[in-house]
């Protein structure tokens, strides 16, 4: 541009049209493709987690299903055979007997049965949770079981409850009453306990049974919702009470 009164001169450059299209033509198509990448990791993070809580759910109807029969055996009068077809069933597999010695005879055995929300555990932000159960045989007699339910956290929303169940009790159990009641433990500062262990025992009443083995277990199979006890604990135990652990008073 020439500008004569003024004296000045000023060169404008114009872009030729079709560079400027071919520019905007190249952004909007990388726009695009990052938009397209994002959206694909996305459906792909998304599908993996649902395959995840696929095996995830299936293990937890099969836990679901395994568990009443595992309450409902009868100790002191359930055979070693009726522990065996419960193996069978659900994959249970010979424990320890004693030291070094896995095998498991008429005599004595120890069945464990496991059960866990693998492989959903892996997403980060779920917590591994666990049901862990053992059959104790001795003399062809299904003699005690136990039970430990666990959601394994480094935070504060770690959680275990556990069952203890036997047709006869020690001396020091009977002496001290330990072989009845349920026990707060790892109390925290909101009244809350992280342990919660019932005993049962040969005059434990069919209810107190129910009562104990009534678990959800829904936890085996949840992305969210499990960071508080009434998730995790049987809703008949009152878990809350004084800030110090011990016994709860009238729960046998």
């Amino acid at each position: 541009m020439v500008n004569y009164r003024c004296g000045t001169i000023r060169l404008v450059v114009v872009p030729p049209v079709a560079t400027i299209g071919v520019k905007g033509s190249t952004t909007r198509r990388t726009g695009r493709t990052v938009i397209g990448i994002v959206f694909a990791v996305l459906v792909s993070c998304l599908m993996t987690i649902g395959i995840l809580y696929a095996l995830a759910l299936r293990h937890r109807e099969h836990a679901r299903a395994f568990l009443p029969q595992f309450a409902g055996l009868r100790l002191g009068e359930s055979t070693f055979a009726d522990a065996q077809q419960l193996a069978r069933q659900y994959g249970g597999i010979p424990w320890y007997v004693a030291e070094g010695d896995m095998r498991c005879r008429f005599q004595e055995c120890l069945l464990a049965f496991k059960f866990e929300n693998m492989p959903l555990s892996y997403v980060p932000a779920i917590h591994h949770t666990g049901l862990f159960c053992q059959i104790f045989v001795k003399d062809g007699i299904v003699v005690a079981r136990e039970l430990e339910y666990e959601r394994n956290s480094r935070s504060a929303y770690y959680f275990r409850y556990l069952i203890s169940d036997k047709n006869t009790l020690s001396q020091s159990e009977q002496k001290y009453g330990w072989g009845y009641g349920t026990w707060r433990l790892k109390v925290d500062s909101r009244d809350i306990p992280h342990t919660l262990e019932v005993h049962l025992g040969p005059l434990s009443s069919p209810a107190e049974r129910e009562k104990a083995y009534s678990l959800d277990l829904s936890c085996l199979a949840r992305l969210f919702g499990c960071d508080v006890p009434s998730a995790f604990y049987p809703r008949g135990i009152p878990y809350r009470g004084l800030p110090v652990g011990g016994q709860i008073l009238d729960e046998r």
